[in-house]
């Protein structure tokens, strides 16, 4: 569906009808000119293009450099090139701290305060967006703010909830969210909805699928027999509704404009800063082994091979010679400009089927691999089909011929080969671009095989806390190091 970017670019103006758990904006930052009510229907297009914008900027590059789909470049000044080599400080996490809890979710609860009596389907989109919100930043922070985050000035030093509660929580606010988008709704939204365009139907889908998202990650490598449990129980559910993403028009993504300040954030970080942020050595080599023609739209050519960089060392080896991000998170291709409105995506339909072929390659010891094969194959499919949306013809139809080769493979199939490692690989290759999760995946699984950059030993597991938070709010945790597993599921 095409956004109306204007109500984004409001949307960010509306940042400050939120107020922040940890901050109090006082007499004298009252704008009266500032609509002191508005109505949700420009609340919730706020709410929703900043976390678009969110999820592709700082969020992304921290968690992507870290576990290499990216690397930096530009000499040792250069902020990406401090990023690559884990040096993420506390005053590096404030913009995009303060942008989701002074900002989207502020907007989100306004929202569901104002509509869940009489318009609960906008506040049931709202609970859902909260939830995908808070599900990513509990993986990326482990405990935060949550029972006491949102209470305005009621309270500025909100308790830290542990991660635990928090998912245990997110699951009955999406059972929640879906129960109000089926009810009868005063108001309900339709363009102002920049993700599903006010389809209920694909909400409900998206809702489970992050449901999916999150028993999945009970899956650890040394996860506890109460883990996998709870998690099998959940995918049955889940599976008997039958109710999960049908194909890639119902991923969760924010689609973006051409026109300049509206388009793609990963597209205008490249843009500002051009030869700072490439492909990583890491994931390119791994589909160079494979020959997979997704490259033909993930990355440009350097000369006549796809060239990536190697993390960690932007600061000793300052080069351009590597093949740069190209139409798949850049847009279309025209006259040597890429347009900026290939979309932030968040959830996909490759995904969830590949959170489907890890579910049974692990259940019932083994003997589930064919369905698990079938998923795989389904997710493969998906992110092909995505990855030719915005190519020339030449590239997609380089792409989609290769997709036959690839599944023909063994490479297509968990017949041969360490299922698991085959399935997270073929996760980390189609959320190329995917805040948080690779880095989840990674964390969980310990695939793809990483080594991490010198002169570090680890590479790190968790985010910092923002200075500002941990500056006002007293309640905010120690935080001695970024290599110390702190998310529950981190076992």
């Amino acid at each position: 569906m095409k956004i109306n970017i204007k109500k984004i670019v409001f949307g960010l103006a509306l940042a400050m009808t939120g107020l922040s758990s940890c901050k109090k904006f006082v007499d004298i930052n009252d704008d009266p000119t500032r609509l002191k009510d508005p109505d949700a229907s420009l609340v919730l297009p706020a709410a929703q293009g900043r976390l678009g914008f969110t999820m592709g900027s700082d969020i992304h590059r921290f968690t992507a450099l870290w576990v290499q789909q990216f690397a930096a470049q530009g000499g040792g000044a250069a902020q990406p090139t401090q990023y690559d080599k884990y040096a993420v400080g506390e005053g590096d996490i404030n913009n995009t701290w303060e942008a989701t809890f002074a900002g989207t979710l502020a907007d989100l609860q306004k929202v569901i305060e104002k509509t869940k009596a009489t318009s609960p389907k906008y506040a049931g989109v709202a609970e859902l967006v909260k939830a995908y919100v808070y599900q990513t930043h509990v993986d990326a922070f482990g405990d935060l703010p949550y029972s006491e985050a949102i209470g305005y000035e009621a309270n500025l030093k909100p308790k830290f909830d542990g991660s635990s509660a928090i998912y245990d929580n997110l699951f009955g606010l999406i059972d929640e969210g879906i129960a109000d988008i089926k009810k009868a709704s005063l108001l309900a939204p339709t363009t102002d909805d920049l993700f599903y365009g006010g389809d209920m139907d694909k909400w409900e889908r998206f809702g489970n699928a992050l449901k999916l998202r999150m028993y999945i990650h009970y899956f650890s490598t040394n996860g506890t027999a109460a883990d996998a449990t709870k998690a099998k129980t959940g995918i049955t559910a889940i599976l008997a509704a039958n109710k999960l993403l049908r194909a890639n028009t119902d991923n969760f993504q924010m689609r973006f404009l051409t026109s300049a300040n509206q388009t793609n954030p990963i597209h205008q970080f490249e843009g500002s800063r051009p030869n700072q942020f490439f492909p990583s050595k890491t994931l390119v080599d791994i589909m160079n082994a494979k020959s997979d023609s997704r490259r033909n739209s993930f990355f440009t050519l350097l000369g006549t091979a796809y060239v990536g960089a190697t993390n960690g060392n932007g600061d000793v080896v300052v080069s351009t010679a590597f093949s740069r991000m190209s139409t798949y998170l850049r847009g279309k291709l025209s006259a040597g400009a890429y347009s900026g409105e290939a979309p932030i995506r968040m959830l996909t339909f490759a995904e969830q089927n590949q959170i489907l072929a890890e579910y049974f390659a692990r259940t019932n010891g083994g003997n589930n691999l064919l369905t698990a094969d079938t998923y795989y194959k389904a997710g493969i499919t998906a992110s092909f089909a995505s990855a030719v949306e915005f190519s020339d013809a030449t590239e997609a139809a380089a792409v989609t011929a290769g997709l036959t080769t690839y599944l023909a493979s063994t490479n297509g199939t968990l017949a041969t080969g360490n299922a698991l490692q085959k399935i997270i690989e073929e996760k980390f290759v189609s959320n190329f671009g995917v805040a948080i999760e690779p880095w989840t995946d990674w964390r969980r699984t310990g695939f793809p095989a990483l080594s991490p950059v010198s002169p570090a030993t680890a590479i790190p597991r968790i985010l910092p806390y923002s200075f500002n938070e941990r500056s006002y709010n007293p309640n905010t945790p120690a935080r001695p190091s970024v290599f110390v597993k702190s998310v529950f599921w981190d076992k």
